[in-house]
């Protein structure tokens, strides 16, 4: 990405009730107040090139027993992820995991037992 702003705007108007037009007037005026309105054009292909790379990645919920989908999606769903199903995957011993949007959210016993190990050699 050229500029943070594409990155700022765009995180900006995914906000519940942003308005993804005022946010851009305002930043055009003050972009024109600073005599950079040149940047316009970089910004708007950076926007375009962070939704298709958020397009592609759909929200993944992976648990590790089935009986487990409903509370995953449940969960996941209070953290803004938006799954309508999830996948088993074996490697989890207890617990879920989602990505979305680029970002992995952990909820499994593997990561908690990892994290029980590194603190335990961390003290030592």
């Amino acid at each position: 990405m050229k500029n943070p702003y594409a990155q700022a705007l765009y995180n900006a108007a995914q906000k519940d009730g942003a308005d993804a037009k005022d946010l851009v007037a305002r930043l055009v005026k003050l972009l024109e107040k600073q005599g950079r309105s040149k940047l316009l054009p970089s910004i708007l292909q950076d926007l375009q090139r962070i939704e298709a790379r958020n397009a592609k990645v759909d929200s993944v919920v992976e648990v590790a027993h089935e009986k487990d989908s409903a509370h995953a999606l449940k969960e996941a769903n209070a953290l803004g992820i938006h799954a309508t199903k999830t996948h088993t995957n074996p490697t989890l011993i207890q617990g879920w995991r989602a990505t979305a949007q680029g970002k992995l959210f952990d909820r499994s016993a593997k990561r908690s037992l990892i994290e029980l190990y590194r603190n335990s050699i961390a003290h030592h």
